[in-house]
Parts: C-alpha cells; structure tokens; sequence
C-alpha cells in the first residue's frame, strides 16, 4: 500500500529533534512520497534542506503563505521568483498561497494581490497550484473566477468548508485535500465527501499541525496518516487498500512532477 502525503511542513524547527526517525516512520506506514508547501523566503533554506536529504522522498513547492503578506511582500515576492527559476526542475506545484482572513483582515487587498502573482505563475510554469483558504472562500472564489478555463489545476488544502463550497471546487476542476479533520468528531466532512467524486480527493498531513484522532493535541506527522486514510476508507464504505490506491492516483495525476 502506497500513500501520498500531498501537504507537510516537515522542514520546520517541530522536526529537528528526530527528523531522519520521522522521515522513517513515515516510509514504514507507506507514505512513498511527500509534498513541502513553502511559507515564506525565510523558510526557503531549510525546506531545500530537507529535500536534498531525502530527494526522492521529500519534493519542494514554493510560494508565500498569505498570512505572510504584508506590506512590501513585492520583494519577497521577487525572490521567491527567482528561486522558482533556478529551481524549476525540482519545484512541483506553487504554494501555499491563498487567502487567510482568520487572522487579519486588513490585508486582504494585498492577499489578493500576492494570490493573483502566485496564479500567474502556476499558469506561466504548467504548475499546480496549492490553495490555503480560511474564512475567505467568496474572496478566493472571485479571485480564481476570471481563471475558469484556463487550465489552471490546483487543490484547495485542508478542506473543511461546505458542501456547496466543495462543488465549486469540484466544478472548477481542482482537488480537495483531506487532513485529519476528517477524523474530529464535530468534522462535517464525513457528510460532505460521500457527495464528492473520489477521484478529486487527496490526503494530507498539514503536519506538524492538525494531527488527526487519536493524537489530536500533539504534533503531527505524516505517518499519521494511516489514521485520515481508514476514516476517508469508512466515509467511502470501501478498503483502506481501495482508499489509499484512489487517493494515490489522484495526486499523482495532480503532481506528476513528483515523479519524474
């Protein structure tokens, strides 16, 4: 059994202690493959880090994570661009961006600013492009709107929003990635995914965030997964096994860089 965790941060400080432990734990449980969404510049080295440590395992995306955006992010902006070109070869998908108004509102006008370059981009490269949306998914769904049809390809990470919100997303021909909130007991996700083509689903950790039940609480890690992928099993009334072969074409199909 083979498993995808499409979104993790495991470059991060969480990991220094046992990075190299966790990285086999997750290679134990049958994750073959993971996907780092930068955050910002300053995160830049230490996600390369990872990814020269284990280069076909680990598989770099780029980007600026909105809650990143504040005045002046133009020249962050620049040079994340730059990297993207020297290290197109490598980079699978552009992300995370989006937009996050849980936090701060105010900066809205430039979140949509920094989310638009990032579409640019996805678009100019032939890349995936990795969406964080929280409380703004009228004001990501107007920005993403004038791109219908353009053949833009892309998920919507860690999806917890409605049904309707999920057929737009279906709709607009992009992913839904599907953490360990499936496994919360007030999670609405169990309702929601049987109404969803499989084929547009994928798993993530968000690690070391929003670790699924039974750790929920303590950090998270992508081998945790087993967990997310036997609940995604249950809400789908299939086999883990069905569960994990499903899910694994589908990124694949999403982030074919990541095997080449």
């Amino acid at each position: 059994m083979k498993i995808v965790d499409t979104h993790t941060h495991i470059y991060l400080e969480d990991f220094n202690s046992d990075f190299d432990q966790m990285v086999q734990r997750a290679m134990d449980a049958g994750v073959e493959r993971m996907l780092l969404p930068n955050i910002e510049l300053s995160t830049w080295p230490a996600l390369r880090k990872a990814v020269e440590r284990y280069p076909s395992k680990l598989f770099p995306m780029i980007g600026l994570h909105p809650s990143s955006v504040k005045e002046g992010f133009e020249e962050q902006l620049s040079e994340l661009k730059n990297l993207l070109n020297e290290n197109l070869k490598e980079i699978v998908a552009i992300g995370e961006t989006g937009i996050d108004l849980y936090w701060d509102v105010s900066t809205l006008d430039l979140q949509i600013q920094s989310f638009d370059q990032h579409i640019q981009w996805a678009l100019e490269f032939g890349l995936p492009i990795v969406i964080h949306s929280r409380n703004a998914f009228e004001a990501i769904f107007k920005a993403l709107e004038p791109y219908r049809a353009r053949g833009l390809k892309g998920v919507f990470h860690c999806f917890t929003g409605t049904l309707k919100e999920a057929q737009w997303i279906v709709d607009f021909d992009f992913y839904l990635g599907i953490g360990g909130v499936l496994t919360y007991k007030k999670s609405e996700l169990p309702e929601i995914l049987p109404h969803l083509p499989k084929e547009r689903i994928i798993l993530e950790t968000d690690a070391p965030y929003l670790s699924p039940i039974p750790y929920r609480g303590k950090r998270n890690e992508p081998a945790y997964m087993l967990h997310t992928l036997a609940k995604l099993a249950e809400v789908w009334k299939t086999t883990v096994s069905d569960a994990a072969e499903i899910t694994y074409a589908n990124s694949k199909k999403l982030f074919p860089k990541a095997w080449k």
